[in-house]
């Protein structure tokens, strides 16, 4: 018999979306950041080549506006600078952490490794490798449906 889990999911993810966010919200006040910078600082760690503003936008799936108008805090705090000098920013410039920058994501960093280790200590790790496969999959089939005109828009 088949059960209708869409509403059990969706209230699962909703929360546990909530209390990450609170989470981030509390060490952001502390790192005196914005709760958005701490993915791409995490991006840029893991890019130590650089990434341009839409290579950030695509892999935080963030708004490209919003990427571009926080950039400048980030270069004015002396978190992130560009390769190819001074001045004002270009379209498809490389980003890049500063000395300062890789402290925080090194900080950023432990944190998240803390937080993860907390939330799944009572989880097998063969489960835990199986759920995030499985949460991968399920990611990418709900952005390919969503992409998709809903029944009546065709």
């Amino acid at each position: 018999m088949k059960q209708e889990r869409f509403e059990d999911f969706a209230t699962l993810i909703g929360g546990i979306y909530g209390d990450i966010r609170r989470i981030k919200s509390a060490y952001t006040r502390q790192l005196g950041l914005k709760e958005v910078h701490i993915f791409w600082l995490y991006l840029l760690r893991e890019h130590p080549e650089g990434l341009s503003a839409s290579e950030l936008a695509a892999a935080g799936k963030s708004d490209r506006s919003l990427v571009s108008r926080e950039l400048d805090s980030l270069i004015e705090q002396d978190i992130i600078c560009t390769r190819e000098g001074s001045g004002r920013r270009r379209y498809g410039w490389k980003l890049e952490l500063t000395e300062k920058g890789r402290a925080l994501a090194e900080r950023i960093s432990q944190v998240a490794m803390e937080v993860q280790d907390t939330v799944s200590r009572d989880i097998d790790r063969q489960e835990l490798e199986i759920f995030y496969k499985t949460l991968n999959t399920l990611s990418q089939n709900f952005e390919r449906l969503a992409k998709e005109p809903a029944a009546g828009e065709k």
